[in-house]
């Protein structure tokens, strides 16, 4: 394993690729190992608005899910470019990575699952140790909670208790924002650049994680 990867962790872009722009400069990427994308890349976009997007993105690897609000052509295109963690799992510098994005039935958007769908394929690929991209939060923390209810999900919570990632780094609640503990596992909401915010997470013997803000 490697002595640190630095990770550049976006969601919610929501196609705002200005506010994207200004963050990477003021986040600085010559020091970028890995991108990590966690979902909503666009508002109901296509292939087009999402390599526009990635085209700001190339000057490191990037993993990405897609989020509630993107449609099957943002997913497929992330599949061609081989870039798509969603509903598998990768390894990069030593550190194994999976994913699972889009939305709970209910949400807004084409790409949403059931709870029971969701827990069933995370369960297939998620081990202790695992870096766990999901564009929604595990429900029942401080980085689920929306107008005073909590919107995350119960099939990612459980998991990550079960399973035991190293670390969850989801978005999609954009007010909820920050870092907590569930379990043994770190998470991160890292949302939402469409709102100036992006983070800089470095992986290690420990995990280091700040925010930054435009």
């Amino acid at each position: 394993m490697v002595n640190c990867l630095r990770i550049l962790a976006l969601s919610d872009i929501h196609q705002r690729v200005h506010t994207l722009q200004d963050l990477l400069e003021k986040a600085g990427v010559q020091n970028i190992d890995l991108i990590i994308v966690a979902g909503d890349f666009t508002n109901y976009g296509d292939e087009h608005d999402v390599l526009e997007i990635m085209e700001r993105l190339n000057f490191a690897k990037i993993f990405a899910v897609p989020g509630n609000l993107d449609s099957e052509s943002v997913l497929n295109t992330l599949e061609k470019r081989k870039v798509s963690l969603h509903n598998k799992c990768t390894e990069f510098k030593g550190f194994k990575f999976c994913g699972f994005g889009g939305g709970i039935i209910g949400s807004a958007g084409p790409l949403v699952y059931s709870e029971l769908e969701i827990e069933e394929r995370l369960k297939k690929l998620v081990k202790p140790g695992t870096v766990l991209v999901t564009h929604v939060p595990p429900k029942g923390t401080k980085l689920d909670v929306t107008s005073g209810e909590h919107n995350g999900s119960v099939a990612l919570r459980n998991v990550i208790l079960e399973k035991r990632p190293l670390l969850n780094i989801c978005g999609h609640t954009h007010e909820a924002h920050g870092k907590t503990t569930l379990g043994s596992t770190t998470c991160i909401n890292v949302a939402a650049v469409k709102e100036g915010r992006a983070w800089i997470i470095e992986l290690g013997k420990k995990i280091y994680a700040k925010r930054v803000t435009i």
